[in-house]
């Protein structure tokens, strides 16, 4: 009868040393980039969208009051305010043709990622009949 050699599983082989470790240190160097991408932006991203159903609710307001655009964008700019957004007045455009009222607002937010430095551009563009229907 001949002997098997086994392998001792106790010890890894040379080649596959350390590999585990290396992995488990990259996914978690990759999940917290992830985690601090998103602490920087996400509350950007959730303040355009808020801001996005007020413009809209505020639009379809106008419209069915008759309102003036300087009142429309007083309102819009304090809209703006309340979600923590910086909007200057040059930054909110309003046309009125065919009985509508468009609104096209247009900005930039510069993100700062430490190592880089990025601006997010923004446009929320809205209509609304005027007059009650």
């Amino acid at each position: 009868m001949t002997e098997t050699h086994e392998f001792d599983r106790s010890r890894p082989r040379r080649r596959e040393a350390g590999k585990g470790t290396f992995g488990c240190i990259l996914s978690l160097a990759l999940i917290a980039l992830a985690v601090f991408v998103g602490v920087r932006i996400g509350p950007i991203y959730y303040s355009n969208k808020s801001l996005e159903g007020d413009v809209n609710t505020e639009v379809s307001r106008a419209g069915a009051n008759f309102l003036s655009d300087e009142s429309l964008v007083n309102s819009v700019l304090d809209l703006a305010r309340k979600n923590e957004i910086r909007l200057a007045r040059n930054e909110v455009k309003i046309e009125r043709f065919a009985g509508q009222i468009h609104l096209t607002i247009r900005y930039t937010v510069p993100v700062d990622f430490i190592l880089l430095k990025k601006d997010l551009n923004f446009e929320i563009k809205t209509s609304s009949f005027v007059g009650r229907l």
